[in-house]
């Protein structure tokens, strides 16, 4: 199988953390939306326009928030759960899903500024009450005790871990008998040789701080071994194409500046991100997929 990351967990965690130091306000908070940071599903024919800007599409914001709903949904969140999310973000997921169902949320992050933002977030939002946010490098260990938390949410988050493994047992254990981890990550398409890995998802990993990346195969291994029963495991139906129009659009505006003559650090670092990503993805090379597992009763 393919090739994985051979450096310690302190030397990744670092680079994930300088990887979101620099884009979380430009990439993501100004250029994508100002809640989430994580691909979004749309309706049917429903995308934003090449020259519009992410944060002020109203069709965008829906189809991240749609992300979400569609990612939690087998979880069946209620007023009564204890919700950890893993790699919270700015705290978009946490605050969504303490508004919209009144469950305690803790979410958890390995970068420092992202989690003064989110408790930010959710002062303005009048949920301190419901919300909290704390440190942890979720490959390592989750600061829950055991068999204390109902459901474990994680968009588009371990797929920056070094240790997925660890992340799932962490899951098991702090997990209540019968709870539940439901998520969305990124993944390489099963049946790629080495050649097609080395090709088309080696170059997305290195720019978005990934150590590697699964393949649905492996991920439902490593979840077998966790002890986790795997109760849906599912690509999204198209409804996801859009993002690869956006990446798409992104690239062609991006290359059209650069032909131009505008040569700036920021936007060749920028395309050496979104170029290969939209290669991999429109070639079919990757998806994103959700899954809900169980802890067993």
């Amino acid at each position: 199988m393919f090739q994985r990351s051979k450096e310690s967990l302190a030397e990744h965690g670092d680079k994930v953390v300088g990887y979101y130091d620099t884009e979380t306000h430009g990439l993501y908070l100004t250029g994508w939306n100002r809640d989430h940071i994580h691909f979004g599903l749309f309706e049917p024919g429903q995308c934003p326009k090449p020259n519009e800007w992410f944060t002020d599409s109203e069709i965008h914001a829906r189809a991240v928030v749609r992300m979400v709903e569609a990612t939690v949904a087998p979880a069946e969140i209620g007023r009564q759960h204890h919700v950890v999310d893993a790699g919270c973000g700015v705290g978009g997921t946490a605050i969504h899903l303490a508004r919209t169902r009144g469950c305690k949320v803790t979410g958890v992050n390995i970068v420092d500024m992202q989690l003064e933002i989110a408790a930010g977030k959710a002062a303005q939002a009048g949920l301190e009450g419901l919300v909290s946010f704390e440190y942890a490098d979720c490959s390592r260990h989750l600061p829950f005790p055991d068999n204390s938390v109902d459901v474990v949410v994680n968009i588009e988050s371990a797929c920056h871990y070094v240790d997925r493994a660890n992340f799932l047992r962490e899951v098991h254990r702090i997990l209540k008998p019968s709870g539940k981890i439901v998520a969305t990550d990124w993944m390489a398409r099963d049946g790629l040789t080495d050649a097609e890995y080395e090709k088309y998802i080696e170059p997305i990993c290195e720019p978005y701080a990934l150590p590697s990346l699964e393949c649905p195969g492996s991920y439902r291994k490593i979840l077998a071994e966790a002890d986790l029963e795997i109760l849906e495991f599912e690509g999204f139906h198209g409804k996801d194409a859009a993002n690869v129009q956006i990446v798409e659009n992104a690239c062609k505006l991006m290359a059209g500046l650069m032909i131009g003559g505008m040569r700036t650090p920021g936007l060749r670092r920028l395309y050496g991100q979104v170029q290969p990503l939209h290669e991999a993805w429109s070639g079919g090379y990757f998806e994103l997929r959700r899954y809900c597992a169980r802890k067993a009763a």
